[in-house]
């Protein structure tokens, strides 16, 4: 099953990177997860929890860049969806895979 359509609509081939942050206040939490070159990487010191700021994903392509919200709420904190960062970095995965 398509995790996302709208991953299907981007011409991944020129995905570069995967980011994960907290939205309003991304650059000091922003650390890469996937690369084309080296694929999933380690989830080491990412911040993985916030009482009010949201964890994000960035796409980064080429000539632009997608930005998603990808958490859970749990109790009165906003924690990483880890789950779905996995499926959308799957379906990068196989959508490349399926190109060669």
């Amino acid at each position: 099953m398509e995790l996302m359509p709208l991953l299907s609509a981007c011409d991944l081939h020129c995905l570069t990177r995967i980011d994960v942050g907290l939205e309003g206040d991304w650059s000091p939490t922003a650390r890469a997860v996937w690369t084309k070159e080296d694929g999933t990487l380690s989830l080491g010191g990412i911040v993985r929890e916030h009482t009010s700021l949201k964890p994000s994903l960035e796409l980064y392509f080429d000539d632009g860049w997608i930005g998603l919200h990808c958490y859970r709420r749990v109790g009165s904190s906003i924690v990483l969806d880890e789950d779905l960062l996995r499926r959308v970095i799957d379906q990068v995965e196989a959508a490349l895979a399926a190109e060669t």
